[in-house]
């Protein structure tokens, strides 16, 4: 996922818009918590904080997402919650604050039908988009 974002970061044609997101893969969290597993994530939350060292002018949207399983208020806020600490991670590896917003969609935008455990795994992700090049 890593190399699609810096291609688009890279394509002076591609233009910045409010669809085109970047799912990540490897970021994953505590069950029903905000609390990144480093184990797995560490790679990937690496690799972005690289991306934005390379790319010191651009800005990304920092969205999280669930299931739909549970309450949606409790969905959106811990979306929110997941969101905030990726931004909050990159912040302490050095990336300036001002070049990321975070923000919860809970089950919004599902990229699998929540049907099967590994579709609704597919739903509990962290997307970035592109806000400034």
């Amino acid at each position: 996922m890593e190399s699609k974002l810096v291609a688009f970061i890279e394509d002076e044609s591609k233009p910045i818009d409010e669809k085109t997101w970047f799912s990540f893969d490897r970021l994953t969290f505590e069950t029903g918590s905000s609390k990144l597993n480093m184990a797995k994530s560490a790679e990937q939350i690496g690799n972005i904080f690289e991306i934005m060292k390379c790319y010191p002018t651009v800005k990304l949207k920092i969205g999280g997402y669930t299931d739909n399983v549970g309450n949606k208020d409790t969905n959106l806020k811990l979306s929110a919650d997941r969101a905030n600490t990726v931004r909050a991670t990159l912040v302490g590896l050095g990336v300036d604050p001002n070049r990321m917003e975070a923000e919860g969609y809970g089950d919004q935008h599902p990229v699998a039908p929540n049907d099967t455990e590994e579709n609704k795994a597919k739903n509990r992700r962290i997307d970035v988009r592109v806000m400034a090049k």
